[in-house]
């Protein structure tokens, strides 16, 4: 065949129009390269197939660990921020025998005596009282046989509703506070932190 025969077909293949390249084209080519090569070095050594394995068990624990990741540490921040707000309020007070008041803690007490009509047996109570020295919560501790009197539980209530207390105090500044109040049958009071 000459060349004229060929010009028909030259002139049909120019007359259709052109499409470009799509731009995913040269980045899939580059992956498939990428791929191909990583293949093969891997069959290269027994080592490099270990290291291949080793590098996809990596990034698979890291594409896992790292949704996460954040959560888990914002929990735990907050969780230890919490903690550290609400540490103070559970301080539990013990008196030790033999210890040196420091005056970092004072317990909360009463300002003035309790008066309650004719005790025929000691009272016990726990008060726990707030940071201005009012009585928030008070428990009666077991064994205590008035407990079972109303009009003597309601007697007792009565009294320290309209007990003024002088704060506990942490560091100097009130504080919430628990103190353990015995009324004895002798009219003597004794107060514990």
């Amino acid at each position: 065949m000459n060349q004229k025969s060929y010009d028909p077909l030259r002139a049909s293949l120019k007359g259709l129009p052109r499409f470009s390249v799509p731009g995913s084209l040269h980045d899939s080519l580059r992956v498939m390269a990428s791929r191909e090569s990583l293949r093969r070095r891997r069959r290269v050594s027994a080592e490099a197939f270990f290291q291949h394995c080793r590098d996809v068990v990596v990034l698979w624990f890291h594409n896992l660990m790292r949704p996460v990741a954040v959560p888990f540490a914002g929990g735990l921040v907050s969780a230890v921020i919490l903690f550290a707000l609400m540490a103070p309020q559970f301080v539990i007070h013990r008196p030790v025998s033999g210890d040196v008041p420091t005056g970092l803690t004072t317990m909360a007490a009463p300002q003035f005596a309790l008066l309650v009509d004719a005790l025929e047996e000691d009272i016990v109570v726990d008060v726990v009282t707030d940071g201005e020295g009012r009585m928030v919560d008070y428990s009666i501790p077991a064994g205590q046989k008035w407990a079972q009197d109303a009009a003597m539980v309601r007697s007792i209530e009565t009294t320290l509703m309209f007990t003024k207390f002088t704060p506990a105090t942490m560091f100097g500044m009130p504080a919430n506070g628990r103190t353990r109040i015995k009324l004895r049958r002798s009219h003597m009071m004794e107060v514990r932190g």
